[in-house]
């Protein structure tokens, strides 16, 4: 009977831990002390207190860490051979910068992959990397001036999208992307709407970026989503092209997700963008923002041999590296891939919850990716 009431003093002082740090030994640590007491205090009156608390705790440290160290023992594949990482490498498209400014050259395939598309889905495997950040920025600030898109939409309620708009049209007064809460108030996405602001000064009215909201919190969220992105099309009329900002999951074709709904109706309108990369941290948010430590990327992972091509930033687009047989096959073969969102001190407990293990073809049109994550930068 005791047991019960012990793990909810647990859960709670591995939640209350967070506001401290969120180390992962000092949350478990919190949480096995806080558990050990409660037992002892519940059990005071039985002569083999001792024992008990001893064996529960035993019990339960197994239970909590059974994922990471099943996951650790099991059979990992061996690396790629050296030619097929030449091949992924000259089917890729190597990127000069994640940072905005930095020219268009090494865009340039860009423009060929994306003509003719009228929404580009630009994802993210983490809410809380400021490479994902600033290489969407940059590709945002590519497709305004190069592609002709007006309309950016993001995985935010259109309560708090408007004032941002408001503000990139010309509206005086503090930059509102300041006091909105993770993921979207940092730095980084404050130098977008800045950078929006700043080209609609100078840009002629039907030339003007314009800045929506499209999420929706409750049932079928990705559905209702998608309706609002299908929506907003349809407001804006078949002339208009839109950029999409979402997590991977929601802009994934993968069954339920947003990008499967928007890919059944606009088929090759829409391009699906899913950003990946191969260590580093990121912000993550349970009740309290902390930064997290990704290890790097087993050979398990897509990410294992786009790093030994040497290139830290790459773009992937699988309509053309399956032209290369060896490399379709590398592709369609289902890998892991990061997936980083909420509550990442707790999903972390189990592998399986932080990851995908599907082919990226079945999620993605193309991938960008990055070698090596740092933490988004929060007001």
């Amino acid at each position: 009977m005791a047991v019960v009431p012990a793990i909810l003093c647990a859960f709670a002082a591995f939640f209350l831990s967070f506001g401290l740090t969120g180390a992962l030994w000092v949350n478990l640590g919190a949480g096995m002390i806080a558990f050990a007491v409660s037992m002892w205090f519940l059990l005071r009156h039985s002569r083999w207190r001792g024992g008990i608390t001893v064996a529960s705790v035993a019990c339960l440290s197994a239970l909590v860490s059974a994922p990471a160290v099943m996951d650790r023992l099991r059979g990992r594949p061996s690396a790629e051979p050296e030619e097929l990482v030449r091949r992924i490498g000259r089917a890729a498209i190597p990127l000069a910068s994640v940072d905005a400014g930095s020219g268009f050259a090494d865009l340039a395939p860009l423009e060929r992959i994306w003509q003719g598309v009228r929404v580009v889905a630009l994802g993210e495997a983490t809410h809380g990397t400021s490479e994902f950040f600033r290489m969407k920025h940059r590709l945002t600030e590519f497709l305004v001036i190069r592609m002709g898109f007006r309309h950016f939409a993001l995985e935010l309620d259109e309560r708090w999208a408007k004032p941002i708009d408001d503000y990139i049209q010309g509206d005086p007064g503090r930059n509102p992307v300041a006091g909105l809460s993770w993921p979207w108030g940092t730095r980084e996405m404050a130098a977008m709407a800045d950078w929006m602001r700043q080209y609609n000064a100078s840009a002629p009215a039907p030339d003007r970026v314009h800045f929506y909201g499209f999420d929706f919190q409750g049932e079928r969220r990705d559905f209702h989503m998608a309706q609002n992105t299908l929506a907003l099309l349809n407001h804006l009329g078949a002339e208009e092209r839109v950029i999409l900002w979402a997590h991977n999951q929601h802009i994934s074709s993968g069954p339920g997700w947003m990008g499967s709904y928007l890919k059944n109706t606009l088929r090759n309108q829409i391009y699906l963008t899913g950003f990946e990369f191969h260590h580093g941290r990121f912000t993550s948010n349970f009740e309290w923002v902390r930064t997290y430590e990704a290890e790097p990327a087993d050979n398990g992972y897509y990410a294992a041999a786009l790093r030994r091509i040497g290139r830290p930033i790459l773009f992937l687009d699988f309509r053309t590296m399956q032209d290369d047989p060896s490399v379709e096959a590398w592709l369609s073969q289902p890998r892991f891939a990061h997936d980083l969102q909420e509550a990442h001190g707790l999903l972390r407990l189990n592998p399986a919850w932080v990851r995908t293990d599907e082919s990226w073809p079945s999620l993605f049109d193309g991938v960008v990716y990055v070698e090596e994550s740092t933490p988004a930068r929060l007001f």
